[in-house]
């Protein structure tokens, strides 16, 4: 009995690793297919399919999965290891915000909350590291990237992470 409650774990695990890893391709194929450029900023759905792993799968899945895509998109990305930063940042606090929450709350309530939060958490989250990385990658003064925050940087990653949460509610269940 031991050993079938052990093929039947061994299973199960090799299933979750292969359905995360299709996640993973999932999340690069739709960032190498489909992104719009603000400037500098990137708009993609890839936090939306990380997201849903997380739901699926829980934190420490969106995390990873956060890691491995950001790291690919080293290869396609004209923002370098400055914007691999920001990606994982931002892909890890929105879908592990969402799945985090829906970990304890495993119902469609659970997962608007979750996705409310993320929301606002990635817009706050975003707001602090733009203020820390992007200097670095624009090579300007915290000053000169703190004027854009109204402008430019909240709007993006607010209505980024909004159009994420929506295509998680479309696709939910």
């Amino acid at each position: 009995m031991s050993e079938n409650i052990s093929t039947r774990q061994r299973s199960y695990k090799i299933k979750k690793m292969v359905m995360i890893a299709l996640f993973c391709a999932l999340a690069f194929i739709i960032v190498f297919v489909f992104r719009l450029k603000v400037l500098f900023l990137t708009f993609d759905a890839k936090d939306a399919v990380i997201a849903l792993a997380g739901l699926l799968f829980g934190p420490a899945a969106s995390l990873l999965i956060s890691l491995v895509v950001a790291t690919l998109e080293l290869g396609i990305s004209d923002t370098g290891i400055y914007g691999a930063i920001m990606n994982f940042i931002s892909s890890a606090t929105f879908s592990c915000t969402v799945s985090l929450i829906y970990k304890y709350k495993r119902n469609i309530k659970g997962a608007v909350i979750g996705l409310v939060s993320a929301v606002f958490t990635t817009s706050a989250v975003m707001m602090i590291f733009n203020l820390l990385i992007t200097p670095l990658f624009m090579k300007s003064t915290v000053s000169e990237v703190a004027a854009l925050i109204p402008t430019l940087l909240l709007p993006f990653n607010f209505t980024k992470s909004v159009l994420n949460a929506a295509l998680v509610l479309v696709l939910y269940k």
